[in-house]
């Protein structure tokens, strides 16, 4: 069995499922690798679950094999629930410019993919929360009634969104909507998605709907996954200048 195997066997139980990782993850001084299973990626970011408590701010490497070291930040910590008593969760950020986590494991774009005959491993995409909301327009699949929501965090395979005050909008779970995200003087994007999540606020007398994009075309997606790069890009800059760390260019 691989040293990487060996690693994840614990963390497998615990979770009670197959677990996937990068490569060992090593913080300098410390005699063994750090049990972790990846749940979360975009380009320069990715989430871990493990048993070991990290501080924010510690240098992490990834070795992926002996010439091949990605040098990391955590950068925080995500809240814990549906987890096994003893595991957290963390958010990593690379420190080299040229990381691409998404290439580097082509499998996890599909997000969802056979390890085996019998088992399907799911990693998410990362979601970033929009500070300053973008404008969704929604309406149910083919009818004319248009409703304008505003995101709450936004990710590559979807986004979460608040309805405005009241309960006026009538999407449910798994309704198909016909959508247009409007971005940042560039052209709206426009495909179809599915709610896969609707929670009501009676606090703020509003709706957050969990949006799939489930159909979009090449050039819309191209478009979409520029936008969501972009977003991320200016999380960095924010996560380095909280670190204290010069942001690699």
């Amino acid at each position: 069995m691989s040293s990487v195997a060996e690693n994840l066997l614990s963390i497998d139980q615990a979770l009670g499922q197959t677990s996937l990782s990068l490569g060992l993850m090593i913080i300098q001084g410390w005699e063994k690798p750090i049990e972790y299973a990846l749940y979360e990626i975009c380009h320069h970011n990715i989430g871990v679950i493990t048993s070991v408590v990290l501080e924010i701010g510690t240098p992490v490497f990834i070795e992926r094999s002996g010439k091949h070291i990605i040098p990391m930040i955590v950068h925080q910590a995500v809240p814990t629930e549906n987890l096994p008593g003893g595991y957290n969760r963390y958010r990593l950020i690379s420190v080299d410019p040229e990381t691409d986590f998404e290439v580097l494991i082509p499998e996890l774009a599909q997000r969802t993919f056979h390890i085996n005959d019998k088992q399907l491993y799911h990693v998410r995409f990362a979601r970033f929360k929009t500070e300053i909301p973008t404008r969704v327009d929604a309406r149910t699949f083919g009818s004319p009634e248009l409703y304008s929501l505003k995101t709450l965090n936004v990710s590559k395979s979807g986004f979460l969104l608040a309805s405005p005050p009241g309960f006026r909008v009538p999407f449910n779970e798994a309704t198909l909507l016909e959508l247009t995200i409007h971005v940042d003087d560039e052209e709206p994007i426009s495909f179809l998605g599915r709610v896969i999540r609707c929670e009501f606020d009676f606090e703020k007398k509003m709706k957050r709907y969990g949006i799939n994009i489930c159909d979009i075309t090449a050039e819309a997606r191209e478009r979409y996954d520029s936008f969501i790069e972009d977003t991320e890009h200016k999380k960095n800059r924010q996560i380095f200048r909280l670190l204290n760390v010069p942001m690699p260019v």
